[in-house]
């Protein structure tokens, strides 16, 4: 089936006004952005939360921003604990969002019983962490340089918190792994290990998700002469564990960036983008096309060839919209800004960087995993250092793909005299399943740019009931803008 698209990259017409509204919250308290940080976000019936995650020095530190459904603001707040001493030592393992409550996990390693304790403590509305801890397990473990690992997440349906502890690594043998199921009390109600027959190297998880049925998935990446590709470990209570290499069976193509989320039906669903093997070193790298991979169907990985190959292409995202889910990418490329002469020690520690968002990539599929239709929208920008005000935000509203994104303003006015280049016009731009891309639809009235210090964060934003709601800071505070039909 073949999509006609209307691409508008000028003025916006008065009648697109009426596709989104937005509101602005009213608080806005302490806040400084991080360079390049983690991201989370979670949606409750009476609140909104981000949480904005940063290492420094080998300490975890999260800011926890919770937000009313009116968009006030009521925590902004670092969450961070005493990292105690060599031989007892405190680590954040999650910061999350379970029922209406934010909750810490940490993990707690003794040499002094050689024993792995991990906890959970309430952290309270204004960023306070409980002195009371809730134990969750342990583990045992022989040196505190090999003391294990704890992973934790919350399933969709959002009843029950699963974690997994990986313990320590014995050379030769098969790693364990102990799983857990808590309720909405953390009490346990379910409780196991699984193990990975003949498999005998150490194993290391990069993402660990759980559906509502007992199902696992572990992810990880691997390495085949000259590419990266992702690896699922699979476990189902009562099932065998599985460990899925998730290869592109043409081999002239290999991966070049991929994501992953859980789809309705709980299946890991990872997606992204390919390119050929011979163009890998031969300058800029362009995108040859998409891939999918269900966990439902382990044995199968699709590969679909681009309408348009883009340079720089990254998956940012998966979006699930009714019968339809989307995966979202953008060109985008860091390079480290060259010195010359003398470098401080400062300089070598915390390089510069400049950074390059191109068009965005919006790929659609069915969820029988067929592809649906592809749809670039032009964009470029630039920035030095921090460029989360070029990320982009997606979600949902009136049934239909949201974009929200910053563009160059002389794209939507005359700026004669270019007074006004330095600005950043917020956009929403909406697609519907059919692929039907509506008319861009521009903010900077509403959001007062020529006056206001605050820029819209597209990468802080929480999408739920129809609504997508994003965070907009300046150099000390921060305030959310959220848009709807």
């Amino acid at each position: 089936m073949k999509y006609y698209l209307y691409l508008v990259t000028l003025f916006v017409s008065t009648s697109a006004f009426g596709q989104v509204k937005v509101a602005i919250g009213k608080n806005s308290p302490q806040f400084v952005a991080k360079k390049q940080p983690t991201f989370t976000s979670y949606s409750t019936a009476d609140n909104d939360y981000f949480i904005i995650g940063k290492e420094v020095s080998y300490q975890k530190i999260n800011t926890l921003i919770t937000a009313d459904k009116t968009g006030n603001i009521i925590t902004s707040q670092e969450i961070s604990v005493n990292m105690g001493v060599s031989n007892n030592t405190v680590d954040v393992v999650d910061l999350m969002i379970f029922g209406n409550r934010s909750l810490i996990f940490l993990q707690n390693k003794s040499k002094a019983d050689l024993k792995n304790q991990l906890v959970a403590k309430v952290v309270d509305v204004n960023g306070n962490i409980a002195a009371e801890a809730t134990p969750v397990a342990s583990m045992d473990f022989l040196k505190l340089s090999n003391g294990g690992r704890w992973y934790t997440c919350v399933t969709p349906d959002k009843k029950h918190i699963a974690v997994i502890g990986l313990r320590p690594h014995v050379k030769g043998a098969e790693d364990v792994v102990n799983y857990y199921i808590l309720d909405e009390n953390l009490k346990e109600t379910g409780k196991g290990q699984f193990s990975f027959a003949g498999y005998t190297k150490e194993l290391s998880f990069e993402g660990f998700l759980a559906s509502d049925k007992g199902d696992f998935y572990m992810t990880s990446y691997d390495y085949d002469k000259s590419y990266v590709y992702p690896v699922v470990y699979k476990f189902s209570v009562g099932g065998t564990p599985m460990i899925i290499p998730v290869m592109i069976a043409d081999p002239t193509l290999k991966n070049l960036s991929y994501t992953s989320a859980l789809n309705p039906q709980g299946d890991l669903i990872i997606a992204g983008y390919t390119q050929k093997k011979a163009s890998f070193s031969a300058g800029e790298i362009a995108n040859n096309g998409t891939w999918l991979f269900n966990s439902a169907i382990p044995n199968e990985v699709k590969t679909f060839k681009a309408e348009t190959p883009v340079q720089n292409v990254i998956a940012r995202n998966i979006i699930h919209n009714g019968d339809t889910f989307y995966l979202i990418g953008e060109q985008y490329k860091k390079e480290e800004e060259k010195t010359t002469g003398a470098i401080s020690p400062s300089q070598l520690s915390n390089p510069n960087y400049n950074y390059t968002h191109g068009d965005i990539s919006v790929t659609a599929f069915s969820n029988d995993g067929s592809k649906k239709f592809e749809i670039p929208i032009s964009r470029k920008m630039n920035s030095q250092n921090f460029d989360q005000e070029l990320m982009v935000g997606t979600g949902v509203i009136n049934n239909k793909l949201a974009l929200i994104y910053n563009d160059k303003y002389d794209k939507y006015f005359e700026d004669k005299y270019r007074e006004f280049g330095h600005l950043k016009v917020p956009v929403a731009v909406l697609i519907t399943n059919d692929g039907l891309m509506e008319a861009p639809v521009q903010f900077s009235k509403e959001l007062d740019i020529k006056i206001s210090t605050y820029v819209l964060l597209p990468q802080y934003t929480v999408s739920s009931n129809g609504k997508v709601t994003v965070l907009s800071a300046n150099s000390q505070a921060v305030k959310t803008v959220t848009f709807s039909k």
